[in-house]
């Protein structure tokens, strides 16, 4: 890469920037060739203001493209890219508001987006070669155009072309998106000027219709792909918003209640203990409390809480089932004291085995919040299936146990007091005066 060091003398200081020839480019992670370029001009990054340029680039079977400052969507200055069906392109200045469609920036400060030189669709590649002299500061949000840090998402949606002009057309929601770092210093530009026709040359598969470095959609431009000086670009939690809480979100909410309160469940029946059906829900009781907490927290980061069904839904969960363990201690004391079955105790079973139905359903609908892959969504049915195709065959196994048996006769290793294996009804056990 070449490089050219110029010296400046500015406020009485000696400052030095490096002049890059060629512009760093970042392919996003997950998606097919769709990248990004970007070039700031020296004397932009001197004053602190005026143009920059950047460069969206992804083959046209996307239905639109989004590039964004930030590392959420809330509050973030997004350029969304779509066809607008005569073979140009629809620049659209939007705002992220949070987990949302964002909304075009009709504000004073909205970014002022411009089409250069080398920009359109053909050979089956989008290319906008982009010019924005006011992306430094928007509604909510600043750039600083020599951040060696810079934040920035980019959201993508595979299917057919918008083919519209409008710069508020709706747009359905991402399949995926992806997250990275980039040193704005390492983006440096001599001249004030369409800086991607030159790229180009250099790197043809950048341009509209180029050639085998990624044009027309081809395998050569693999995620993470730097081009430039140096490496500018760091990647975020994998380039990706998959992090650790959400993950381990995941794991903890899956196994809680496609698996450890069914089979919690089903030690009564199988061994005949409520102390060990106890020990088992006090435990997967304690991790449900962890996995919301972890919940709560991803929520929040990705402005997420409240705002739809999966939240909410989950919370309600969790906090109906602070009246499980009263429900069992109720039970636990109704059938000591009667030897059977009364209302409290189906009031017991039923309200567990609603709020696990509603919990399983509410964990797909995370994935769905998330986009999980397809991998994810199958190894989570496959989990919750077995384990409560398991839970249905013990418990019809129960009930024919117990029907065969009178519905009231239990063995010594019930682990209950004596006078539970003899049925008297609903009279209180009172034991026989010895002499």
């Amino acid at each position: 890469m070449k490089a050219i060091k110029v010296s400046l003398l500015a406020s009485g200081l000696s400052a030095s920037i490096v002049v890059h020839a060629t512009t760093p480019k970042y392919c996003a992670t997950g998606a097919d060739n769709v990248c990004f370029r970007f070039g700031i001009p020296q004397s932009s990054a001197n004053s602190g203001s005026g143009n920059i340029y950047f460069q969206i680039q992804a083959p046209s079977t996307y239905s639109w493209v989004a590039l964004g400052t930030g590392d959420q969507m809330k509050g973030s200055n997004m350029f969304v890219m779509y066809q607008d069906g005569t073979g140009n392109l629809t620049l659209s200045p939007r705002l992220g508001t949070g987990h949302s469609m964002p909304e075009e920036d009709t504000s004073s400060s909205a970014a002022d987006l411009g089409l250069l030189a080398g920009s359109g669709v053909a050979n089956g590649v989008m290319v906008a070669n982009v010019v924005c002299p006011n992306c430094e500061t928007w509604d909510g949000g600043s750039l600083s155009l020599t951040d060696t840090a810079s934040k920035w998402i980019a959201a993508w949606k595979s299917g057919s072309s918008l083919a519209t002009t409008s710069k508020s057309a709706r747009i359905s929601q991402h399949d995926d998106h992806d997250q990275f770092q980039l040193d704005l210093t390492q983006a440096t530009v001599s001249s004030d000027s369409n800086p991607f026709l030159e790229a180009d040359i250099e790197d043809p598969g950048t341009g509209s219709g180029g050639g085998s470095n990624g044009g027309g959609g081809g395998s050569s431009d693999n995620p993470g792909d730097v081009v430039g000086p140096g490496n500018p670009f760091a990647p975020v939690v994998g380039g990706r918003r998959r992090d650790a809480a959400l993950v381990a979100h995941s794991g903890i909410m899956t196994a809680t209640f496609a698996a450890l309160y069914p089979l919690g469940s089903m030690l009564m029946p199988l061994a005949g203990s409520w102390i060990a059906h106890a020990a088992w829900q006090t435990v997967a009781f304690i991790m449900m409390w962890v996995g919301f907490g972890l919940g709560i927290h991803v929520a929040q980061d990705r402005n997420m809480l409240f705002n739809n069904t999966h939240t909410k839904l989950g919370t309600a969960i969790v906090f109906l089932l602070l009246v499980q363990p009263v429900l069992g201690v109720m039970h636990h004391k109704y059938f000591v004291k009667y030897r059977e079955r009364g209302a409290i105790s189906y009031a017991h079973i039923w309200w567990g085995r609603i709020l696990l139905i509603l919990a399983v359903v509410n964990g797909g609908l995370g994935l769905k919040l998330t986009n999980a892959g397809n991998s994810a969504v199958i190894a989570y049915c496959i989990v919750a299936a077995v384990c409560f195709g398991i839970y249905a065959i013990v418990k019809s196994w129960a009930v024919v146990r117990r029907g065969r048996q009178g519905g009231a006769h239990f063995r010594k290793s019930d682990n209950f007091t004596h006078q539970q294996r003899y049925p008297v009804g609903r009279q209180p056990y009172r034991p026989r005066n010895r002499v």
